[in-house]
């Protein structure tokens, strides 16, 4: 067969080694720099002897390795002897010079082994490695020609062109790859009050969901509002709604194919439809309300009612107010007795179950070890009815979240088998925060905030990552834009909070402090000492808030962390130290404050590295490769590495 080297940003190291595997099981003689890709400005001696002789150069554009010479380097090489097949791994365009060849889009199916184009990867290598043509295999179900997207036909204007051009570019990225075909009509209701607003928030819905559905499940049809018709068969989204003044009341309810039985239904009633952004929630729950329905009916295992309408109901309250995490174990529970091998619900039965052991850890509960014992063994479950299962890799972080180096690991590796599932993605932008690699946090945050757009956590910690890595005016900016979506969300108000309270107005920190935190007066008033010496930051002013911090009752070790925030943000040093050895408080540190923004002067402190080395980064950081940002971001009067050599 083939030889064949593969170019890639190291970022993306864990979507190249699947592909190298592939390829190997294929008979191809794979070449890949699994140490430092990326890492330097001209060919090594290795590289450039393995371009010259491979038969083909295998290049994964992204939008890390785009901006990476040394893969531009390599590609650049490939194509001009051509060599060159190019691959997409999240619908980056290519650089210029780059753009004359369509890239191949890279994907998984869920449960498979092979890229879901794998016939067009085969046909490729066998045209630019000169290899004879096979006999055509039997097409395998990802091979099968995809449903179309069908949206209005009659108002292709600028923006449905842009639409059905992103579409276009998605369409080569899935999350689940089931048997059943699904088509989901979504059109107004004949019983809204206003028919035009209804028409209007039932195209947004359809377009919405049909640039979100395809990167999650390959064989769904979206019938826009223009092409329904009352014989269309398939599910049906309707649409209802009905203004009154500047607000308005909204209803989406979805039915099954017959049309009489409905499945799932949520209403709206806000007093403002513009300030709150109506259509645009009203668009993301129909996405959810889609995603979570081709979870139940697209898959092998169909569900049927009772359990599809309980599956319904829990997979689109995740992450709402409405119930608690008992009742998320309850339902699904209920839907894991109705359908014992229904990995989807296993799943979510696993990160409920896990958010309630999470919540009994720290309260030396006796009930702490059944029900840490009870997620787990839903984890279990769960794996071996879908090894892939992100939802596992989410359960499998809520119980160690307290451990942040583990944490990582875990999320890593549920990052690696489903990158197309966005909480991983937020919380691994928190993990990486507490190891320094703050870049790479905003990144995980982006990418979550893109793959889960109705979630208002998902921007809080995109917002937090921001903040966090110093970019105010960007959080400024973004929080903006979530206050016309979210207006009245203790999520946004919170991400607001953190901006204003550190690094931006008191004032506003102040007006702010009681919807950030749900506290008694009592508990609220050290903050209030914190914001009026940010606002007079005399010696008397800081030692007055730092010695309100210290006084509160709780002999709680993580309490300290505030304390431990008020002395950075106040340029405390030593004190920062001193707290540092504090016997007790070292198990309980929030890794992630030390790498924020007012923690520059701890950092440039040379002692930094021997508490790191205590802390468990230093390992991390050698183990891993991936030194914190501030090592090369920030002047020190250090080096990291030389300095870390004096801690083992």
């Amino acid at each position: 067969m083939a030889k064949l080297f593969l170019s890639y940003s190291r970022k993306d190291e864990g979507r190249a080694r699947r592909l190298s595997e592939w390829l190997e099981r294929e008979g191809h003689d794979v070449w890949r720099d699994e140490d430092d890709i990326g890492g330097g400005a001209s060919f090594s001696s290795e590289i450039e002897k393995a371009l010259k002789d491979c038969d083909a150069v295998l290049v994964l554009w992204s939008a890390d390795s785009v901006q990476s010479m040394w893969v531009r380097d390599e590609a650049g090489y490939a194509r001009d002897a051509g060599k060159l097949i190019p691959l997409s791994l999240d619908g980056t365009e290519p650089p210029l010079g780059f753009r004359q060849l369509q890239a191949i889009g890279l994907s998984y199916s869920k449960g498979h082994r092979e890229p879901a184009n794998a016939e067009r990867i085969r046909r490729a290598i066998e045209r630019i490695a000169a290899i004879p043509s096979a006999a055509p295999a039997p097409a395998s179900p990802q091979d099968r020609p995809r449903a179309k997207m069908r949206l209005p036909t009659r108002v292709l204007g600028g923006a449905a062109i842009a639409l059905v051009a992103a579409l276009l570019a998605i369409l080569g990225w899935h999350r689940w790859s089931g048997e059943q075909e699904i088509a989901i009509t979504v059109a107004p209701s004949p019983a809204s009050a206003d028919k035009a607003m209804a028409a209007d928030y039932a195209n947004v819905a359809a377009g919405d969901m049909a640039a979100f559905l395809p990167r999650r499940f390959d064989r769904a049809t979206v019938i826009a509002p223009a092409d329904a018709s009352p014989s269309a068969s398939g599910y049906r989204m309707l649409i209802s709604t009905d203004p009154h003044g500047a607000g308005a009341n909204a209803t989406i309810t979805l039915s099954d194919e017959d049309g009489h039985t409905t499945l799932w239904s949520q209403n709206w009633s806000v007093v403002d439809a513009a300030g709150a952004d109506l259509k645009g929630q009203v668009s993301a729950s129909a996405s959810k309300a889609a995603l979570c329905l081709t979870d139940a009916r697209g898959g092998r295992a169909r569900l049927t009612q009772p359990a599809l309408g309980l599956y319904l109901s829990g997979c689109t309250g995740l992450g709402e107010n409405g119930l608690s995490n008992d009742d998320f174990v309850r339902i699904f529970e209920r839907v894991t007795t109705l359908a014992p091998d229904f990995a989807p619900g296993w799943g979510y039965l696993a990160l409920s179950r896990s958010w309630i052991a999470e919540g009994l850890r720290d309260s030396s509960s006796p009930g702490y070890a059944a029900a840490l014992k009870s997620a787990q063994d839903a984890i279990m479950t769960a794996r071996k009815l879908d090894p892939r299962s992100a939802l596992t890799y989410d359960a499998e972080y809520h119980l160690n979240d307290n451990n942040s180096l583990r944490a990582l690991q875990i999320l890593e590796k549920g990052a690696e088998r489903d990158p197309e599932y966005g909480m991983i993605q937020m919380h691994l932008s928190t993990e990486l925060r507490s190891v320094g690699r703050l870049s790479d946090s905003v990144a995980a945050a982006a990418n979550g905030v893109s793959l889960e757009p109705g979630s208002s956590f998902t921007r809080y910690e995109y917002i937090l990552a921001l903040i966090y890595s110093g970019q105010f005016s960007n959080a400024k900016k973004d929080i903006a834009d979530a206050r016309k979506k979210w207006p009245d969300d203790d999520a946004i108000d919170l991400a607001d909070f953190a901006l204003q309270f550190r690094y931006g107005d008191p004032r506003a920190a102040l007006q702010l402090l009681p919807q950030a935190i749900h506290s008694s007066d009592a508990d609220m008033d050290p903050y209030r000492k914190l914001i009026a010496a940010r606002l007079d930051p005399s010696p008397g002013n800081v030692d007055q808030a730092i010695a309100s911090l210290n006084g509160r009752p709780s002999n709680d070790p993580a309490m300290r962390n505030d304390v431990l925030e008020a002395l950075g943000t106040f340029g405390r040093v030593d004190q920062v130290y001193q707290l540092l050895e504090e016997p007790g408080f070292e198990p309980a540190v929030d890794r992630g404050i030390l790498f924020r923004p007012d923690f520059a002067g701890v950092r440039s402190d040379p002692r930094f590295m021997q508490v790191a080395a205590r802390l468990g980064l230093v390992r991390y950081w050698r183990q891993s490769g991936y030194w914190p940002d501030f090592c090369t971001s920030e002047k020190l009067p250090y080096d990291c590495k030389t300095e870390a050599a004096k801690y083992g």
